[in-house]
C-alpha cells in the first residue's frame, strides 16, 4: 500500500510537468485540441515515463504544503519547455503582421481558431506553414520527449529557482523580434522600392491616382516576393526550430 501511494505521488508529479508542456506548447496546446484530449495526451506519456524515471534519493513528502510546493516547480518546468517553443510562432506572427502592414493587408483579418485570436492574410499564411513545417519534422513528438529527457537533469521535485536561467530565458524573447524582422525583410524590401516608385512616379504624373493603383500593385508584389522566397522561409524555420530544439535540452540542464 506505501509503494502505491509513493508511486501515485510520482506519477502525480510527472503527469503535472507533462500538463504544462502541454498547455503552452503549440500545435498541442492549441485551443483547437480538445481539453480531454489533451489531458489523455499528459495522462498516458505520464504512465510511459513514470516507470522509466531513475528511483529518487528521498521519498516524496506527505505535508500536503511541500508537496504542493514540488508539484508547483514542476508546472513551471512543463510551462518553460512549451514557451520555448512558442518563440517561433510568435516570431513567425511578428513577421507577419509587418508584411502585412506593409503591403496593405492589415485591413483584413482571419480568425485563427489554433490561436483564437485575428491574424492578418500573411500572418496566417506563416503561422499555418510553421505549423505543418513543425509536424513534418515531427516536432511535436521532440517537445514530449525533450520533456521526458528532462529527468535525467530534474528529477520529480528537484526544481529550483534559478535567476540568471530565469534572465537567460526571458533573454530569448528578443528572438520575437529579430526573427520577425528577418522573416519581414524580403517584402519589407520590395515595399521599400515600391513605396520609392510610386512617391516618384507620383511627381512625374500627378494625374495618376496613387491610393487606387498603390494598394493592388503592393498586394501584388508582396504575394509575389512570398512565392518566391517561399525556399527560404522553410529553411528559416528549419534552423530556429533547431536552435529551439537545442534549448529545450538547455532548459533541462539549468533548471535543476
Amino acid at each position: 500500500m506505501l509503494l502505491e501511494a509513493e508511486w501515485f505521488k510520482l506519477f502525480a508529479l510527472v503527469l503535472i510537468r507533462f500538463s504544462g508542456v502541454m498547455a503552452t506548447a503549440p500545435v498541442l496546446g492549441s485551443g483547437s485540441v480538445p481539453m480531454m484530449l489533451r489531458a489523455a495526451i499528459a495522462a498516458a506519456t505520464a504512465l510511459l515515463v513514470t516507470p522509466l524515471i531513475a528511483p529518487l534519493a528521498d521519498p516524496l513528502p506527505s505535508d500536503p504544503y511541500a508537496y504542493g510546493f514540488l508539484a508547483a516547480g514542476e508546472l513551471v518546468i512543463g510551462l518553460c519547455i512549451g514557451f520555448v517553443v512558442t518563440l517561433v510562432f510568435a516570431a513567425v506572427q511578428m513577421g507577419g503582421q509587418i508584411i502585412d502592414m506593409q503591403s496593405g493587408f492589415g485591413m483584413m483579418n482571419i480568425f485563427n481558431p489554433a490561436a483564437e485570436t485575428q491574424f492578418p492574410v500573411f500572418g496566417f499564411f506563416l503561422f499555418i506553414l510553421a505549423v505543418f513545417f513543425l509536424l513534418a519534422i515531427d516536432g511535436h513528438h521532440v517537445i514530449l520527449r525533450a520533456a521526458a529527457a528532462s529527468y535525467e537533469h530534474i528529477p520529480p521535485g528537484g526544481f529550483q529557482a534559478n535567476g540568471p536561467a530565469f534572465g537567460e530565458l526571458a533573454r530569448r524573447g528578443a528572438w520575437i523580434f529579430s526573427d520577425g524582422l528577418i522573416i519581414a525583410a524580403p517584402v519589407a524590401a520590395a515595399m521599400f522600392l515600391a513605396y520609392g516608385t510610386l512617391g516618384l512616379l507620383g511627381r512625374v504624373v500627378p494625374q495618376i491616382h496613387l491610393f487606387i493603383i498603390g494598394f493592388p500593385l503592393t498586394m501584388a508584389l508582396a504575394m509575389l516576393v512570398m512565392a518566391t522566397f517561399i525556399g527560404l522561409y522553410l529553411e528559416l524555420l528549419d534552423g530556429m526550430f533547431s536552435r529551439i530544439f537545442r534549448d529545450l535540452v538547455w532548459i533541462g540542464r539549468v533548471m535543476g
